[in-house]
């Protein structure tokens, strides 16, 4: 590992061809960016007598206080409302956190960035480890919930798995997107976390998307976190995603890909002069 570090250029091709050598010598360095991650998480929670165990005290917390005063507004059960707020929520805050961490990657690693010649995809990696491990904390509680009301997997709920698989790809693109931005823009990681404290009202998490038409249906459908939400949420519920839904969702899919391989092509050697 440490002769990879060294003999790594992250600026000797570039453009296109530079952007994705950087994202694939990057993910071969599992190692590296899986134990960043997981010390980031122990630093963080080193201090707190519960430590990580807060992750799941405060998801709990949130579940919890919605399911009680929302669920009369749902037109569900409580248990199936609970289901559906914990799902929605968990799926949210690990997209919505990855746009959030996306506009720190580079900056909060500046130091990294500056001594060491690493892939700056390794940034992004740790950054989006560490959000999943957060994910896993918190469905390592909804599961055993959900069984406990009564839920069984069944082949349905596989469908959760390429939902999995897609916020993963999106997440790549978005934090390698944004924290170039961000580096050159400081505005902007203010601006994103201005937007996805509002998104959480205007998607279906505390109410309920199933039921509504006319002009309330089609502005919940302008939102793109309701698709990316429904296709992750809808099979663990038994429930058939819209193919509208993975029809938007790949299309947003390609189109990040498309702005995060054209602005890193055009930007990306000039990260170590904007930080």
């Amino acid at each position: 590992m440490t002769n990879q570090i060294r003999q790594y250029d992250p600026h000797a091709a570039q453009g296109v061809r530079g952007f994705w050598n950087d994202i694939w010598t990057g993910l071969t360095m599992v190692e590296l960016w899986r134990t960043f991650a997981w010390d980031e998480i122990k630093q963080r929670y080193r201090r707190s007598v519960l430590g990580v165990s807060w992750i799941v005290v405060s998801f709990l917390m949130f579940v919890a206080g919605v399911s009680f005063f929302f669920s009369g507004f749902s037109g569900r059960e409580l248990d199936s409302f609970i289901v559906y707020v914990a799902l929605g929520y968990a799926a949210f805050i690990f997209i919505t956190g990855n746009f959030i961490d996306g506009c720190q990657v580079f900056t909060s690693s500046h130091v990294w960035i500056k001594a060491m010649p690493l892939p700056y995809s390794v940034h992004v990696y740790r950054s989006l480890f560490r959000s999943f491990l957060i994910f896993a904390l918190q469905m390592a509680v909804v599961v055993p919930i959900m069984m406990w009301m009564g839920w069984r997997p069944s082949f349905l709920s596989l469908l959760a798995v390429p939902a999995l698989l897609v916020y993963v790809l999106n997440a790549v693109a978005v934090q390698y997107m944004l924290g170039l931005v961000s580096a050159r823009f400081e505005d902007v990681g203010h601006l994103v976390t201005s937007i996805t404290r509002l998104l959480i009202f205007v998607t279906p998490i505390l109410w309920v998307r199933e039921g509504l038409d006319g002009t309330r249906a089609f502005a919940a459908d302008l939102n793109p976190l309701t698709h990316y939400v429904e296709i992750f949420r809808s099979p663990l519920l038994g429930e058939m995603p819209r193919t509208t839904s993975w029809l938007v969702v790949c299309i947003l899919t390609l189109a990040v890909w498309g702005a995060a391989t054209g602005f890193a092509a055009a930007f990306r050697r000039r990260l170590p002069y904007w930080l």
